[in-house]
């Protein structure tokens, strides 16, 4: 969670002063932290293995505690998508940036995409699978992913449109770069020869320019 932005405060003299960004509050902190070890259990185990007495466990906190930061597994692995994938509004706009060439900003997109997936709160949503998915109420994951999936095949038409990119289904398109880069997370290792931006820059390339150097 960001913290405040700096403000003018008048003094009492009338005078304005700057206020300093506030820092971030133990709330806060503590959040942070059950979501992350969450995370790591819901990656290492398994959704459905890992109980809310395990992530109280492995923080050393009381379960009467957590249920003061989160109600529900469900809850936390909501936020977790959310810490994912924390400049989610920023990037879509981008995207939206009709100035900066297609492919330019499919490669922009690729790479915000592996990065959220391979971090930890990006890393467990990609191994935990569809079902603990389905399990949040209002669909609200779904939704998340939903709009991803749109800013992809938008991205695709639009390509289309302007001869950068030929014709083909924009669903099938979308649902392969998805494909490739849901999989990162399985067998990335951070101690690897490649780092995931070359690895979406790589996969976005074979993407753009197939493998085949026959013209058909």
């Amino acid at each position: 969670m960001r913290t405040a932005a700096r403000s003018d405060v008048p003094t009492p003299g009338g005078t304005p002063r700057r206020r300093e960004r506030s820092r971030p509050s133990k709330h806060e902190d503590k959040l942070t932290a059950i979501l992350r070890v969450a995370a790591q259990l819901f990656a290492e185990n398994g959704y459905e293995a890992t109980s809310l007495d395990s992530i109280a466990d492995r923080l050393g906190m009381h379960k009467a505690t957590l249920y003061h930061y989160a109600e529900s597994k469900e809850s936390i692995l909501y936020q977790c998508l959310v810490r994912s994938f924390e400049d989610l509004e920023s990037v879509v706009a981008r995207m939206a940036d009709r100035s900066i060439p297609v492919l330019e900003r499919l490669h922009d997109f690729a790479a915000q995409l592996a990065r959220a997936q391979n971090n930890d709160f990006g890393r467990c949503l990609a191994l935990v699978g569809a079902r603990p998915v389905n399990q949040v109420p209002g669909g609200v994951i779904r939704k998340f992913q939903k709009r991803l999936d749109t800013t992809v095949r938008n991205l695709i038409t639009e390509g289309i449109a302007d001869g950068s990119i030929r014709p083909c289904n924009p669903g099938l398109a979308s649902a392969l770069i998805f494909g490739a880069l849901n999989w990162v997370p399985r067998w990335y290792r951070t101690d690897g020869k490649l780092s995931v931006d070359q690895i979406s820059e790589a996969f976005v390339d074979i993407f753009a320019n197939g493998l085949s150097t026959v013209r058909r």
